[in-house]
């Protein structure tokens, strides 16, 4: 039988979002959420804007918080840390994704801290990839249940269509 929380939907682009110094947060519009997965914009530091084809300096890193919508209280998810891009490209730092995994069905809010902004910010030279009140993340899917799933002890009845005969 299909079910829909085995597969991955695009998000509805979240009505309640802001993008605050280094710090982002959004709510999901879904409220029967099973699993969370977005992509966050690689980003590091380097010595000058025209620097491109070097080895990474500095990586940047995010830390991801969820809750609840309601709860009080963020819940650490994970540090995560850009990635060196490939040879030859123009930037240094690539995009790297996430996912929370199987949480409990809820409505969620998701709060993205890129936590060595301020670092890269007080060196001086360039940051790559993002800006203070940017947007990090993109691509955000979500796994919901179903809002009405047939279960295994329903009795499920099948009509044929017995159309015209055709002579």
């Amino acid at each position: 039988m299909y079910a829909r929380q085995r597969t991955w939907i695009d998000a509805i682009t979240p009505s309640t979002k802001t993008q605050s110094g280094w710090e982002n947060t959004f709510r999901l519009d879904e409220a029967d959420v099973i699993d969370i997965r977005f992509d966050l914009a690689g980003y590091g530091w380097k010595p000058s804007t025209l620097a491109v084809e070097m080895k990474s300096l500095e990586k940047g890193s995010y830390k991801i918080y969820y809750r609840q919508v309601g709860s009080p209280t963020w819940i650490f998810h994970a540090r995560v840390e850009a990635d060196r891009s490939q040879a030859g490209s123009a930037t240094i730092y690539k995009r790297v994704g996430v996912s929370t995994g199987l949480l409990p069905q809820a409505h969620y809010e998701i709060k993205i801290e890129a936590d060595k902004g301020s670092k890269f910010t007080a060196w001086g030279g360039a940051i790559e990839g993002i800006a203070s009140g940017g947007q990090f993340w993109s691509n955000l899917q979500v796994r919901a249940l179903a809002y009405k799933m047939a279960g295994m002890d329903q009795a499920i009845t099948i009509t044929e269509y017995a159309g015209a005969t055709i002579v």
